[in-house]
């Protein structure tokens, strides 16, 4: 058989099985089969999610969102979704107790340096907008500082490193395959004319 040939076989070869290393190193196929030990999949926290609360009753729906050491607090009528504006509103944990300024028509601020620490916070929120009170019951849940932009780290196992480098090491040899082939033509082309 013809030796260049048998370079251009085995050079195309080379660099079929070059893509195909460099396509398999992701993982396992596309049905999710693999002979590899499960791997428990714990999903990351979110790195915008703040701590966030969230109430209702017949008359009233409030969703609170934590940002630094202010509660910030969103009231709509339950029914109609409707914003609630000039509504007096306290918010009570234990022995602590504030009250909310309106800082924009329906939304309200609670300075809640005291909540910010991690864990689970009961609150009582007592609610008064024209002839309508309201007493409505939240927990505000604080993680570790640091939680929120802290998810697994990403890591590649051996046999992932393995595919890549045995991929650029195939196709390190096909182009050189690829350059000797061209190097053996043009020292033909020059032979045949002189």
């Amino acid at each position: 058989m013809n030796t260049a040939l048998t370079l251009k076989y085995l050079g195309t070869g080379l660099v079929s099985l070059s893509f195909a290393l460099a396509a398999w190193a992701g993982g396992d196929s596309s049905d999710g089969h693999t002979h590899a030990a499960p791997v428990p999949v714990v999903p990351a926290p979110l790195a915008t999610a703040s701590p966030r609360i969230s109430t209702e009753t017949d008359q009233f729906e409030l969703v609170g969102v934590l940002e630094g050491k202010v509660l910030t607090l969103y009231l709509d009528q339950f029914g109609t979704n409707a914003p609630v504006p000039k509504a007096q509103i306290e918010v009570e944990s234990g022995a602590w107790k504030a009250v909310a300024t309106e800082v924009s028509p329906a939304v309200y601020a609670v300075p809640v340096e005291r909540l910010t620490q991690p864990g689970k916070h009961p609150l009582t929120i007592t609610v008064q907008a024209g002839d309508v009170a309201d007493l409505m019951n939240a927990t505000l849940e604080v993680g570790p500082a640091g939680a929120a932009g802290a998810g697994a780290q990403h890591t590649h196992f051996w046999g992932e490193w393995a595919v890549w480098w045995g991929a650029a090491a195939l196709s390190l040899a096909a182009v050189a395959l690829v350059a000797i082939r061209r190097r053996r033509q043009s020292s033909r082309q020059q032979n045949r004319k002189h």
